[in-house]
């Protein structure tokens, strides 16, 4: 077969280390890795190890081509078949090699690059080295750990230069009412941009066999949890990761309550003190109360707590429903709806009492909200 890949002349390439590689996608499984290569010379040295379909290097095409061929760790033709892969000539000094998911080859191909001359570096420092602000490296940072799809399209807004025009444009207003309620404005939206790269914590909490081992499976919509009839199955805390209504929420089902005399064991105690742990740190708690045996629970749920009547399906009526509490059956799915807008509804009140406010500039690390307090500072 004819070497279809180019011999480096003397004056082709520039020197070692005036071209980048990076992993531009997540480490981990994946049906497709992109690796970055930018700098002088990025095709020709890109062509030492692509042979593309077609013959025509990378340094002889239009920006914007698309080329398949194959990708050699190696140029020495006799050094095995290659991968077949992908690479988008952006320009000149600006390719992206579409390879195979996984870590293995995306490795290769960086280490032929590495070996022929090319620096590996991190995506943040690539990202910086194309141009990419503070704010966006930190948005495109957050969204690789994102699971739901708001907290992404909110740091995607941030990361297209949302956040950075609101701040330049608070520092351009003069003292006065403009800028105070600008600054109001983002402080009110940091809370919940604050907490867009960590998944909120809704625990469940009631008396023993009250259904929340099936209430968590009715929402989670799999059986996570050990459900049955006899009183203390839950030992531990259960967590299942789920997104409801886009935001990603950890839902913990916890062991059920009842005084220490009652408990049958050692360690079923052990369990109640982790449930009443696990109740006091998080953002919501939902507090349980079976229609089939009646209130238990008594008093009205605090600011951090949602009442949710269990086992609808097995009471006659539903017998005095507290006002507000959210009654369901995870056997017939009654409520599971409502219960999900009402989680919701608790979590990011922001949606329904300021429409709008997650949509625009929204900070989201404790650097940014810093420099928000320095804007607030007279003088």
């Amino acid at each position: 077969m004819q070497n279809l890949i180019p011999v480096r002349r003397a004056g082709e390439a520039a020197a070692a280390g005036s071209v980048r590689a990076a992993l531009l996608t997540p480490r981990g499984r994946g049906a497709l890795a992109v690796v970055g290569l930018a700098g002088t010379g990025a095709c020709e040295l890109a062509d030492r190890c692509f042979r593309p379909r077609g013959g025509t290097p990378l340094a002889a095409r239009d920006d914007g081509a698309i080329c398949v061929g194959v990708w050699q760790a190696s140029p020495d033709p006799s050094g095995g078949a290659g991968e077949e892969l992908v690479v988008v000539r952006h320009a000149g000094d600006h390719l992206e090699v579409h390879c195979h998911g996984g870590q293995a080859a995306a490795e290769a191909v960086i280490a032929s690059l590495v070996g022929s001359g090319a620096v590996r570096q991190g995506w943040e420092a690539w990202l910086r080295a194309q141009g990419a602000g503070t704010v966006e490296c930190e948005a495109l940072a957050a969204v690789a750990r994102v699971a739901g799809p708001r907290p992404a399209q909110i740091l995607i807004r941030q990361a297209a230069g949302l956040l950075d025009q609101e701040l330049g444009r608070i520092t351009g207003l003069g003292p006065g009412r403009d800028r105070t309620a600008a600054i109001d404005r983002l402080l009110r939206a940091a809370r919940v941009g604050l907490r867009l790269a960590e998944p909120w914590r809704v625990v469940l909490s009631g008396p023993v066999n009250a259904g929340k081992s099936s209430l968590v499976n009715a929402l989670a919509g799999h059986a996570r949890s050990i459900v049955s009839a006899e009183p203390g199955t839950t030992r531990d805390l259960v967590t299942s990761r789920l997104v409801l209504g886009g935001w990603e929420i950890d839902l913990v089902d916890t062991a059920g309550l009842r005084s220490a005399d009652a408990a049958a064991s050692t360690t079923e105690r052990a369990g109640i003190e982790q449930a009443l742990i696990a109740a006091g740190a998080a953002d919501l708690v939902l507090r349980i109360e079976a229609a089939d045996v009646g209130r238990t629970a008594g008093g009205v749920a605090g600011d951090r707590e949602l009442l949710v009547v269990t086992k609808a399906d097995l009471a006659a009526a539903v017998w005095m429903a507290p006002v507000r509490a959210v009654v369901t059956s995870a056997v017939t799915g009654q409520g599971i709806a409502a219960l999900v807008d009402a989680i919701v509804d608790r979590l990011v009140p922001e949606d329904s009492i300021e429409p709008g406010l997650l949509d625009g500039p929204v900070p989201f690390t404790p650097r940014q909200v810093e420099v928000i307090h320095r804007l607030a500072e007279p003088g």
